[in-house]
């Protein structure tokens, strides 16, 4: 069996490496054969996302394309990302190639021809999705019966050092983890409710802005992301996280620790299907100290049903790669 795995990878997003972790761990596990489009081809296992020759090469050469997880079919960040992940979509079914979208989110979509090319990807019989959200999944299942409820794919990786994580010395009451912010000065607020504060950035585009909240805070900045085992230790590190990137939200819930996220509809999408509460989620700080004590008080905690979703989600995955592969 050879695969072509493909998503947002060697960029140094946080959130992505550690799905991209979990996924080439499983690979290893079951010893699956696999290249990965990369920015750059750094070895014979990957290819370069931007030549073209290559990646049509490499989904000739390969039973089935992989999306290993995240929000990568939406218009919001990118117009031209949407554009580009649909091609390679298109390319592999051209090449009669099936398609599984492991642990995605789906849209949100602004563009109608954006929409409709969406629809006409989900409707094909050679794609199989695997939603990490409910809307994703009910969006999906509407258009093709190949659609599950699955997990994130960073859970596989979380649980495989959960054991060596949850001893982190606790050294902080607060990680922040902002994202790219006209007002650095908005944070300010946090100092009235945690005295030993984390800026931490999850991307490389973040830490311009981490740098001006940590000066306006006076507090540590962590500003070596280039090792994803390295921030989520420091994540890990603190007792509570306010995040506007979804995956340390994630961490928090997985690991029980109190979270906060913040301008982000991904981790409003991903939480609903686990709790309800309203606490958790804010566009703005004008409330926070109120959130902050309810939230401190009952933290979430899904690291045992995240682990059950996750060992079931890869299942079904090597259950279905299998009978693609024998088809």
């Amino acid at each position: 069996m050879k695969v072509l795995l493909l998503g947002y990878y060697g960029y140094g997003n946080f959130g992505d490496e550690l799905m991209r972790m979990s996924i080439e761990d499983f690979f290893a596990k079951f010893k699956i054969d696999y290249t990965i489009a990369l920015p750059k081809r750094i070895s014979r296992d990957t290819v370069s996302r931007f030549s073209l020759l290559e990646m049509i090469d490499a989904t000739f050469d390969s039973d089935m394309l992989v999306y290993g997880g995240g929000g990568l079919l939406q218009d919001i960040t990118s117009t031209k990302s949407f554009i580009y992940y649909a091609s390679v979509i298109r390319l592999s079914l051209l090449l009669n190639k099936p398609v599984i979208l492991f642990g995605n989110s789906l849209g949100p979509v602004k563009k109608a021809i954006d929409r409709y090319t969406l629809r006409s990807i989900l409707k094909n019989k050679k794609v199989y999705v695997f939603a990490r959200d409910i809307i994703s999944y009910r969006y999906a299942k509407y258009l093709n019966q190949n659609a599950v409820l699955s997990c994130d794919p960073s859970v596989r990786y979380l649980k495989k050092v959960a054991l060596d994580k949850e001893k982190v010395e606790k050294k902080y009451d607060l990680i922040l983890i902002p994202k790219k912010s006209e007002d650095a000065e908005r944070y300010n607020i946090l100092k009235k409710y945690f005295e030993k504060i984390i800026v931490c950035p999850s991307q490389e585009t973040d830490i311009p802005v981490s740098k001006k909240i940590a000066k306006n805070l006076n507090c540590e900045l962590f500003e070596d992301i280039s090792n994803i085992d390295d921030v989520l230790t420091c994540i890990l590190s603190s007792k509570f996280i306010i995040s506007e990137r979804f995956h340390p939200s994630l961490v928090g819930g997985y690991f029980g620790i109190p979270f906060i996220s913040l301008e982000n509809s991904k981790a409003e999408r991903f939480f609903r299907r686990y709790t309800d509460r309203k606490e958790i989620f804010t566009k703005n700080l004008t409330d926070v100290g109120e959130r902050i004590e309810k939230v401190k008080k009952d933290p979430i905690k899904l690291k045992e049903i995240m682990d059950k979703e996750a060992e079931e989600s890869y299942k079904q995955l090597f259950k279905l790669m299998i009978r693609l592969k024998n088809d």
